[in-house]
């Protein structure tokens, strides 16, 4: 959507600029500048109106996405402090036992 209001920017900008360049009385001037951007708004309109039926079709998906991405979060998360707790490794392998392991291991 970005680069579409660029687009539509620059050419806007360009436009004006032309025209204010040429030698013609002010008056004049100022009517063709309203009537280019006039022609330029609709040439663009369409454009814009298709990329916001774009943007409008990917949210309800993107919005899943970012739904799953956050529960996937919340169980890494509710995870990660329910292991915390088992040790200082993470893990509950050797606690309590008072030995080194056998020379074989």
């Amino acid at each position: 959507m970005g680069y579409l209001k660029g687009v539509m920017h620059g050419a806007i900008i360009g436009g004006a600029v032309a025209l204010l360049y040429a030698p013609k009385p002010g008056r004049q001037m100022r009517e063709e500048l309203s009537d280019r951007l006039d022609q330029v708004r609709g040439q663009m309109q369409p454009v814009i109106d298709q990329a916001q039926g774009v943007v409008d079709a990917a949210r309800p998906q993107v919005e899943r996405g970012i739904s799953k991405a956050q529960q996937q979060a919340q169980r890494v998360t509710r995870r990660g402090d329910s292991s915390s707790t088992s040790g200082a490794y993470g893990g509950s392998a050797g606690v309590g036992t008072g030995s080194a392991p056998s020379p074989g291991v």
